[in-house]
């Protein structure tokens, strides 16, 4: 997987979607965001009573769906300097590069997180 999108739009949806993050996770992969690349970006985070999804616009190089660790892609995309971001994966790494900062980032399991419900509308 590969994408880029704005600093700025990644931080508010990381936000977003990141404050329903259990504090005492039921099970450790409950502690991710997903992230998937396709046409959109697409965020999600779910704790089995709450969940949350947030789709932004997004340069996708490579589709592809990974789990990173929801509290630190919150506090180092919050903090990334206002250049575009660049998100590629390798192996069980996730690679954060934006500008001179780059962060690898070790993923969680994609298969372990637990399918959101389907909202009606």
């Amino acid at each position: 997987m590969k994408f880029r999108v704005n600093r700025d739009v990644l931080a508010e949806a990381v936000a977003w979607t990141a404050r329903v993050l259990p504090a005492r996770p039921v099970v450790p992969v409950l502690t991710g965001i997903l992230l998937e690349a396709g046409e959109e970006l697409v965020l999600s985070a779910f704790d089995y009573e709450v969940s949350a999804r947030c789709s932004v616009e997004a340069e996708v190089a490579e589709p592809g769906r990974v789990l990173i660790p929801g509290k630190i892609l919150a506090e180092i995309s919050k903090s990334l300097p206002d250049e575009p971001v660049e998100v590629a994966t390798s192996g069980v790494e996730a690679v954060l590069t934006c500008g001179s900062a780059e962060f690898a980032l070790l993923t969680m399991p994609v298969e372990d997180f637990p399918a959101l419900p389907q909202v009606s509308t």
